[in-house]
């Protein structure tokens, strides 16, 4: 039903390794960092650099990942520090603002966008121009997403001194990732019920995973769905689970998958359960990557799953649900305020 959704997942297993050997390049043309490396943006941009926090451990390089607003407002920033801002349309208003407190107070400012041309790039420092096209802005973004990982992890790669082939083999045979990740999330899409919640848990790199989960439901018209952290939900948000709830617990290392299969049995009573893991253990910086894209993939499919049965048209506004130009018009003001 959503061909346009479906053609940007697909694209994915193209255009990733088709993309790294230019991104590697435009990342190792950047002057290393002499200090610490921030990385945000709004939305997608600011869940990516959460998704990377094990990728970025095994590259030894400590990365603080921050909303564009926490930037902007509440990090004290010096002249020694790097901040990498992402925003596809480099137009993003909180994104900018981000940019323009940090190179006030001395900081280098690596912009990443689809728009050379753009205010975030006026703004920054350096920039990396995603070299590729989005196929659309209106469906829950995939494709846009997955570049978005990519780029920063070579930023972050070349940040590191590795090769710049080192994460290259993440993206070698992305459609076994993806036939598998469309096998694994069958059974979840088929017994999510509409009526209920869904709640997504992750712990350390997969919250920022669990996070985007969430935001592609809210982009699916709306769906009800609730984030949080794997250990927080058993301290009080677990009692909001009803019986036709759907809770999934995602985990890409032992300690969250150890953790999130305890807390799938635990509330297994109360609603459906369900684990969406990955290979664990201590691995390589293209390995853990390559988990990441996996985990993303499962959620992509998920949402799509999803969607298609419960006939949304997502390229609508508010897929096709009540009010959807209103919600739209809303959402317009704030992002220009």
């Amino acid at each position: 039903m959503n061909a346009t959704m479906r053609r940007e997942i697909d694209e994915q297993v193209k255009l990733l390794p088709e993309l790294q050997p230019r991104l590697a390049e435009a990342a190792d043309g950047l002057p290393r960092a002499c200090g610490r490396i921030l990385a945000g943006g709004c939305g997608d941009s600011a869940f990516a650099p959460q998704a990377l926090q094990a990728v970025c451990r095994a590259m030894n390089l400590p990365l603080e990942a921050k909303t564009s607003m926490d930037i902007a407002c509440f990090t004290p920033l010096t002249d020694t520090d790097t901040v990498v801002l992402s925003s596809i349309s480099g137009g993003t208003k909180r994104t900018v603002e981000a940019a323009s407190a940090a190179r006030a107070a001395g900081a280098r400012v690596i912009a990443i966008t689809c728009h050379g041309d753009s205010a975030l790039a006026d703004v920054a420092t350096r920039t990396v121009v995603l070299p590729f096209t989005p196929l659309s802005r209106k469906t829950p973004h995939t494709l846009d997403y997955t570049i978005t990982l990519l780029s920063i992890a070579e930023v972050l790669r070349s940040q590191a001194g590795l090769a710049d082939t080192a994460l290259a083999p993440a993206t070698s045979d992305l459609g076994m990732l993806l036939r598998g990740a469309k096998e694994r999330v069958g059974r979840i899409s088929e017994d999510h019920r509409p009526e209920g919640k869904l709640i997504i848990l992750g712990a350390d790199g997969d919250l920022g995973t669990a996070n985007y989960t969430a935001a592609k439901f809210h982009e699916a018209g709306g769906l009800v769905t609730f984030c949080a952290e794997t250990e927080n939900f058993v301290h009080g948000m677990n009692f909001m689970l009803d019986p036709e709830d759907t809770l999934v617990v995602l985990g890409s290392t032992e300690a969250a998958v150890r953790r999130g299969r305890s807390v799938v049995n635990a509330f297994s009573s109360l609603c459906r359960t369900y684990l969406l893991t990955t290979e664990t253990g201590h691995a390589a910086p293209d390995v853990i990557l390559r988990r990441v894209f996996q985990l993303t993939f499962m959620v992509q499919e998920l949402c799509l799953a999803v969607s298609d049965k419960l006939g949304l048209s997502l390229e609508a506004p508010r897929a096709g649900r009540p009010r959807g130009a209103e919600h739209l018009e809303a959402q317009t003001r704030a992002m220009a305020s």
